[in-house]
């Protein structure tokens, strides 16, 4: 006589065996060859992306520029971004923390010259202003060591002994020209280099 718990499991095993045949011989959707190569596109660009991240950082906007170059088409393009942003690799924030930062220390630029290098960068404009408050210092400061580091030996003698103030209005043009390169204000610039010059010219007449 058969108990009730073999007769459960032998029901069992033939509805498992009955589903297992009917998924067996479930008609296959035929191959998607088009879904294929899009997806090893996806991944192609994926890994390209990576190998960009590997070098530094890169603002979002560099990136899709970067796909944009390589002809890259758009909803490939798009879905590489994404799968991207999703394993937390897109952080223009943080970009633009660390671009002011490098930047200020490696060559000393003002607020405008980071402004204008992060909007090329296509970083979004309450990002950069966050940025440049959350990394702010001194910008009168960083523009005097930045005229007291290009002022020779050879620029001080002379400011110290001649007396037609011609080397003065020369190196007053050029500290000019250098720092609306770099980006500084120019009523900054012009007061900051007036009170260097002095004081560089009163310091040997003081001696």
């Amino acid at each position: 006589m058969t108990s009730p718990r073999h007769a459960d499991d032998g029901a069992l095993r033939e509805h498992l065996a009955q589903r297992t045949r009917q998924i067996l011989e479930a008609p296959r959707p035929a191959p998607d060859p088009e879904g294929a190569a899009r997806e090893k596109a996806v991944v192609h660009e994926c890994r390209y992306l990576m190998r960009l991240l590997a070098s530094r950082r890169r603002s979002a906007g560099e990136m899709r520029e970067r796909l944009e170059r390589r002809e890259v088409p758009a909803d490939v393009a798009h879905e590489a971004m994404a799968r991207i942003d999703r394993a937390g690799l897109v952080d223009d924030a943080g970009f633009a923390r660390d671009w002011v930062a490098q930047r200020r220390a490696l060559r000393a630029l003002g607020d405008e010259a980071l402004r204008r290098e992060l909007a090329a960068k296509h970083v979004a404009a309450p990002l950069i202003d966050a940025a440049l408050r959350e990394g702010e210092d001194d910008e009168e400061q960083r523009c005097r060591e930045l005229i007291r580091s290009r002022l020779g030996a050879r620029d001080l003698e002379q400011l110290r002994q001649e007396r037609d103030g011609a080397h003065r209005r020369r190196l007053s043009r050029r500290l000019d020209a250098l720092l609306t390169r770099k980006g500084y204000p120019g009523d900054l610039a012009v007061r900051v280099i007036a009170g260097e010059l002095r004081a560089a010219a009163e310091e040997g007449t003081a001696a």
